[in-house]
């Protein structure tokens, strides 16, 4: 009895996955669809930071930076704060703990100013100048960029279109080696939308994190170009067998 027992429950998983399946002739294919696009707007990341032993004069130093990166911004159109060209948001100074250099395990902690921006550049014609500008500027750091599409939802729409159509021709394939033809969808899902470079999120993001103070080099001028975004898409799809 217990043998028999034992027998059922190892089957019971079987069963059940069985039973999740289609009653009928169906062919279970995946689609992809991939696209090259060039994007319309581009985003800016990175940090204001100062130290001084006097923490009002680094506060100082970040205010005058922010107010730096608000005059370029205004120089390309743009309006810090508004849906122009170009807008920044900065998020309020804080204080981190500096790793000092002083030995002494009694010494009197040091701390560091910061102050991260945010920037959305929706002219890209403005691109090079902004980004020119911002590296040409002492105490900026952890910068990073990245480029994506307004139109987001129209993409997604194409790119499921030729995914679709892709998972068609793959089950007609299938289905012509066995003297059968395709019958009507029977279920479909969607899989997430991916950035080939990537595969994780919709931007392709450069991530750099330097001290400026010297001459731009190979890796800064990177920040300078615009990339194109590869996206693709996938989908599952369950088709009747005639």
């Amino acid at each position: 009895m217990l043998k028999k027992l034992a027998v059922a429950v190892a089957l019971l998983p079987m069963a059940v996955q069985a039973s999740n399946l289609p009653d009928y002739p169906f062919i279970h294919v995946g689609g992809e669809g991939f696209l090259r696009v060039m994007p319309d707007m581009g985003e800016i990341d990175f940090d204001i930071s100062a130290f001084d032993a006097d923490t009002n004069a680094a506060v100082a130093v970040v205010q005058a930076r922010v107010a730096e990166v608000q005059a370029l911004l205004a120089e390309q159109g743009g309006d810090p704060g508004k849906d122009t060209e170009a807008e920044a948001s900065f998020r309020d100074m804080r204080k981190e703990m500096r790793k000092s250099a002083n030995p002494d395990p009694n010494a009197a902690p040091e701390y560091e100013i910061r102050s991260a921006v945010h920037i959305v550049v929706r002219d890209l014609t403005k691109w090079r100048a902004i980004m020119t500008g911002l590296l040409g500027k002492p105490n900026i750091d952890h910068m990073s960029t990245g480029f994506g599409k307004s139109d987001r939802l129209q993409t997604e729409q194409e790119l499921t279109a030729v995914a679709i159509k892709d998972a068609q021709r793959r089950a007609e394939g299938m289905a012509a080696g066995f003297g059968k033809k395709v019958g009507a969808v029977t279920a479909i899902s969607s899989g997430q939308l991916r950035n080939l470079t990537n595969a994780v999120g919709l931007l392709p993001v450069d991530f750099y994190n330097n001290r400026r103070g010297t001459n731009a080099t190979s890796a800064e001028k990177d920040f300078l170009s615009i990339q194109s975004l590869q996206w693709s898409q996938t989908v599952d799809v369950i088709f009747r067998i005639k």
